[in-house]
């Protein structure tokens, strides 16, 4: 990630924190959402390539990362759709190009799914976001996390396929990151719910067959925290979307197959990019 520059902004009274790179068209990226998500772990492998064609933007959510840590009790998605929008101001960005994994890929297709959407989405690359996401055994070593680093391996077992994903170093950076003054209570705080609430989440999404800008589905073929077939479904439900999916992975393809994916993202994206001016010298083209 040697392009990428830490920077702080003002998001509607949220000290917000970012990773930015590169020039073109913006590019906005959002991280996965499990204890210690935040933009530099999500999209570290992505960044420097990204940043060749486009003008990335990778936030760390309200709540998340070096952002402040702020829970909406009343209207969480609202809250994150809301300060997304507030940065996206702050930075004088119109529209952008958007990419997310998991957690930030589901809620850019719901907001793309909105009847009128909050934000002005170009295209979508979501990596392992959107779909019905069952209360199974996988997504509860996720959302019980104990705060210790062997349960952060078992996390990160869920998330990656490959041994070398959940090596001691990576496990002890993901720690440190889940466990940063308010980092846990944030998290844990965004998994509570009233009682009698339907387990699983996805109900809350809306129809993506509403989605009406380009879309990129990238999967793993081994993903534990999604049904079988999830990626399919989706891909049928977003009229005009493209697929991938990856083997062996899990639930973060763009890490466990970096290169490939940056390769397919950056081709979709150039595909629907605006096409560069051209040069012109004294008044002819």
């Amino acid at each position: 990630m040697n392009a990428a520059v830490s920077r702080y902004v003002m998001a509607s009274g949220v000290r917000t924190h970012y990773l930015e790179a590169g020039q073109g068209e913006p590019l906005i990226l959002i991280h996965s959402g499990e204890f210690g998500g935040r933009a530099e772990l999500s999209w570290r492998h992505n960044i420097d390539a990204l940043s060749e064609r486009f003008h990335v933007y990778a936030v760390d959510v309200v709540g998340f990362g070096r952002t402040d840590k702020l829970v909406s009790f009343s209207d969480q998605a609202g809250f994150r759709v809301r300060h997304i929008r507030a940065f996206m101001d702050a930075l004088c960005i119109d529209s952008a190009h958007f990419m997310g994994n998991s957690f930030g890929g589901s809620l850019i297709l719901t907001v793309a799914a909105a009847p009128r959407p909050a934000w002005n989405i170009r295209t979508i690359v979501a990596s392992s976001g959107g779909g019905f996401a069952p209360d199974n055994d996988a997504r509860k070593v996720l959302t019980h996390y104990d705060g210790s680093r062997e349960g952060m391996r078992e996390i990160l077992k869920v998330l990656f396929y490959d041994s070398r994903w959940w090596s001691d170093e990576l496990v002890d950076e993901r720690w440190r990151a889940a466990m940063e003054p308010g980092a846990w209570e944030a998290v844990a705080a965004s998994r509570l719910a009233p009682p009698g609430k339907v387990k699983g989440f996805g109900s809350e999404r809306g129809d993506p067959a509403n989605i009406k800008v380009p879309v990129l589905i990238v999967g793993g073929d081994r993903d534990l925290l999604r049904e079988p077939g999830c990626w399919p479904a989706l891909h049928a439900r977003i009229p005009g979307s493209e697929m991938k999916i990856f083997s062996p992975a899990r639930h973060c393809p763009h890490i466990e197959f970096a290169d490939d994916f940056n390769r397919l993202a950056l081709d979709f994206l150039a595909r629907h990019a605006q096409p560069s001016p051209v040069a012109t010298h004294g008044g002819a083209p």
